[in-house]
């Protein structure tokens, strides 16, 4: 998210949304990789390590863009700040989700024969809330690149 022209941001701030997004690359491919693994694959390490990476990449945006997004946003495009209340509302109820998923898996020292038939669906619906997670995510800088052009 370099700015070209217009407001710039911050550079430490435009250099935590860029490793935000290289965090977010290297959950994706974690979540990728996961239904691709067999049960002796050591799934679960691998499990563990998904709901953490999800639960830091929530707790990073929540803590550390998404005020600096809204702030850049009512500094320089107050008109879209409604918007962008409304987007990061629906950012937060996937945050909820992920925090379900992750009580439910993320410490799980077994899965039964019965677990791995529910998660299949379980991780198929995460995967919706994700994508739903960072579109709204991508609308939100989006709001904000459009004050930097």
């Amino acid at each position: 998210m370099v700015p070209q022209q217009g407001q710039s941001l911050d550079d430490a701030f435009d250099a935590i949304i860029d490793a935000w997004l290289i965090e977010r690359q290297a959950l994706l491919m974690q979540f990728v990789a996961l239904p691709q693994m067999s049960i002796t694959d050591g799934v679960l390490d691998a499990l563990h390590g998904l709901c953490e990476a999800m639960v830091d990449y929530s707790s990073r945006g929540h803590f550390n863009v998404y005020e600096q997004l809204l702030q850049h946003i009512k500094s320089h495009n107050a008109s879209e700040q409604d918007k962008a209340q409304v987007l990061l509302g629906k950012i937060h109820d996937t945050t909820d989700k992920i925090v379900i998923f992750d009580d439910e898996y993320g410490s799980v020292a077994k899965l039964t024969i019965q677990d791995v038939g529910h998660f299949s669906g379980r991780l198929s619906r995460l995967g919706e809330v994700l994508t739903e997670r960072f579109n709204h995510e991508d609308e939100l800088m989006s709001l904000v690149q459009a004050t930097l052009a």
